[in-house]
């Protein structure tokens, strides 16, 4: 008969959470302080006034922990209908049996009061567990009917950017209708963040408080907001020119703001455990618009004895602490805590695979190509990643840049991609020479005139494919792969040539149905299954995502990883047709997402063929090719200049699996 004791989540888990084994890296007793950033999302489930919790965080840090843990504590403690939405279907099953299941066996507490512990009842499933007082239903947000049916005091939503959209609106304000009879209710909002504006949890962190965390500097005291690119440093080496010419990222650390000092690895981990949340949205009071963060800057700037206390009240007891937001002027916390949103990335995490000379060297890796940059942003610092494509590019400035080099293949390209339009009286083709980092050169655009629907103009665009390119040492190049589009009325017409030349990698290649702004991989990474081996099927390719990725690098202004460069020959048309798509934002059943579309009227041909020139090299990437080691292999071996052409090289040969050396060598590269 003893009341259940009045206490904290992250209390409740130091006392009673047990961790199951194979559920994680560590098993036995929970501690909070093992991940100290977690224990202030952990404490808003009972901090007075919150109603609305949103994580938005790297991944791996304490999305699920707090879940689990909130699961957790409602069962013992606070008994009540709980909502739990995953994205699919087999994402429900996935965390009942990986993550639910697990908690209930390991946690005594919770063994003993849920379901039935020898046989399995219409009470304890994988997709409904009962207990005193309440019950846990596990849904796929896919399903509005699931989401409707019952009414329910706490809601969990994880993953919330992976959620279909649905005929009857966004899965999120249809869970938390169902929690109107509630005065006590509680949303929680989980997941790493995706695209800047069209993020459904980055939506619900800016509409809540915007917490941001800060730790202790070991060696003057200082608060640090820790982010990546505020904080870490790494030794670099510079040309007299003042240019960095390498990077060392094993020597990357934690730097203080403001006394500069590195931090080693154990000061890092000493930090942490000082770890507080503090409400940074901007409001307006007093007559004056407020910024948390602005005004903090300025007086640690300025010299203030304690900037925190100048900015912020430390309001805190056993089942709450958060430093709220004051008004320097009349006192108040003009800043509402019912929706308490957090933000956190990976250097607030205690795990070695996290620590910054890690997270540095994805960063590099990632630095120069927008599609790994996503994710960098996304995974290691918890925050939106904002579009390149969005930025306004011309078609002057882009064609002033325009180069003139020795050879019709310039030196770097390794392997040489065709992208095909198809029109009724014409097959446009880029020819696409790509080296190290995806750096491409467009060595030619060609339009090949004639009714696409006889094989004549057909025969004439194989001469194009055949065709001999060379490098200003005489090497030859031919093409390694090409992927026509078999969209229009020309599709039987496609799917008979691209059949009969498999063998050489030129593929009938359709664009994918993305809707709602999905991005479908810019090649496939699974074969069909249900292709017979009489039929013909077109490529499926992601035009949404190459077209990110297109427009990204277009916007690079210096020749690397990614730059692309196009001979001084291209007119000015080319460059308006490659910047025609424009990125539009759109919103479907109260979710907003970009995707790809040339208004009416526009020329879009030039843009298409770099696509699909694009999605060739994605092929032969699928199918085995480092682009990389490529590059090196070509440059390396052929230094010397060639007096005389070399022989055409031989196609693609089907039977060896490999490119065969024209010259005679034997040897295999991707080369021609």
């Amino acid at each position: 008969m003893t009341p259940p004791p009045r206490i904290s989540v992250p209390d409740w888990a130091d006392n009673f959470r047990k961790l199951a084994k194979g559920a994680g890296s560590t098993s036995g007793k929970w501690r909070t302080s093992m991940v100290e950033a977690a224990r202030g999302p952990m404490l808003s489930v009972t901090e007075p006034g919150v109603h609305i919790i949103t994580l938005m965080v790297c991944t791996q840090l304490m999305k699920t922990a707090l879940i689990e843990s909130v699961v957790g504590y409602h069962i013992h403690l606070d008994p009540a209908p709980i909502l739990l939405v995953q994205p699919k279907d087999d994402a429900v099953e996935g965390f009942s049996k990986e993550r639910i299941g697990p908690l209930i066996k390991a946690t005594p507490v919770l063994r003993a009061l849920v379901g039935n512990r020898k046989t399995r009842s219409a009470e304890d499933t994988l997709t409904f567990k009962s207990f005193p007082g309440g019950f846990l239903a596990l849904v796929g947000a896919g399903s509005p009917d699931n989401l409707a049916r019952r009414p329910v005091m706490v809601t969990l939503y994880d993953e919330t950017d992976k959620y279909p959209v649905t005929r009857e609106g966004d899965a999120i304000a249809l869970g938390d209708e169902r929690q109107a009879t509630f005065p006590r209710y509680l949303s929680i909002r989980t997941c790493s963040p995706t695209i800047s504006g069209e993020s459904r949890i980055e939506d619900s962190y800016l509409d809540g408080d915007q917490r941001q965390a800060s730790v202790d500097c070991p060696h003057c005291g200082h608060r640090n907001f820790l982010e990546f690119f505020r904080n870490v440093e790494w030794d670099k080496d510079y040309s007299e020119a003042g240019v960095v010419v390498a990077h060392h990222p094993k020597t990357a650390a934690i730097h203080c703001e403001a006394c500069g000092v590195p931090w080693s690895q154990g000061e890092h981990l000493a930090a942490l455990q000082t770890t507080r949340w503090h409400q940074t949205k901007p409001y307006h009071c007093c007559g004056q618009h407020r910024d948390p963060m602005v005004d903090f800057e300025a007086h640690w700037k300025g010299g203030t004895a304690d900037p925190v206390a100048a900015v912020w009240d430390w309001w805190a007891s056993d089942r709450h602490a958060v430093y709220r937001a004051r008004c320097p002027d009349c006192g108040k916390w003009p800043v509402d805590n019912e929706h308490a949103s957090f933000t956190a990335g990976k250097l607030f995490s205690p795990w070695p695979k996290d620590a910054p000379p890690k997270q540095a060297a994805k960063f590099l890796a990632a630095e120069n190509d927008p599609d790994l940059r996503v994710v960098f942003d996304n995974t290691q610092r918890g925050r939106p990643h904002k579009r390149q494509a969005s930025k306004d590019l011309r078609a002057e400035v882009l064609a002033a840049r325009a180069e003139n080099w020795a050879a019709a293949v310039p030196d770097g390209v390794a392997v040489i991609t065709v992208g095909g339009d198809t029109q009724d009286d014409r097959v446009e083709l880029e020819f696409i020479g790509w080296g190290r980092g995806e750096e491409s050169w467009s060595i030619a655009y060609v339009v090949v005139e004639g009714d696409t629907s006889k094989d004549e103009t057909w025969d004439r665009v194989d001469e194009q494919l055949l065709r001999v390119w060379h490098r200003a040492d005489g090497r030859p190049f031919t093409a390694a792969a090409a992927c026509i589009d078999s969209g229009g009325h020309r599709t039987q017409e496609v799917y008979r040539f691209a059949k009969a030349r498999l063998g050489r990698h030129v593929w009938a290649v359709k664009g994918a149905s993305e809707q709602a702004g999905k991005r479908a991989p810019v090649w496939p990474t699974v074969k069909p299954t249900n292709r017979k081996k009489a039929q013909y099927r077109p490529t499926i390719v992601g035009t949404n995502a190459a077209k990110d990725t297109i427009r990204a690098r277009l916007g690079l202004d210096s020749p690397g990883a990614g730059y692309m460069h196009v001979h001084q020959s291209r007119d000015i048309g080319w460059y308006e047709q490659m910047l025609a798509p424009k990125l539009l934002l759109k919103i479907k059943a109260g979710r907003r997402f970009t995707t790809w579309d040339t208004p009416k009227g526009k020329a879009d041909e030039a843009s298409d063929c770099r696509v699909y020139g694009y999605a060739a090299l994605q092929g032969l990437i699928h199918f085995g090719l480092d682009l990389d080691d490529a590059a090196a292999a070509v440059l390396d071996r052929f230094v010397a200049p060639i007096a005389t052409p070399a022989a055409e090289p031989e196609p693609w040969s089907g039977e060896s699996g490999g490119w065969i050396d024209g010259g005679g060598s034997g040897e295999s590269w991707f080369g021609g």
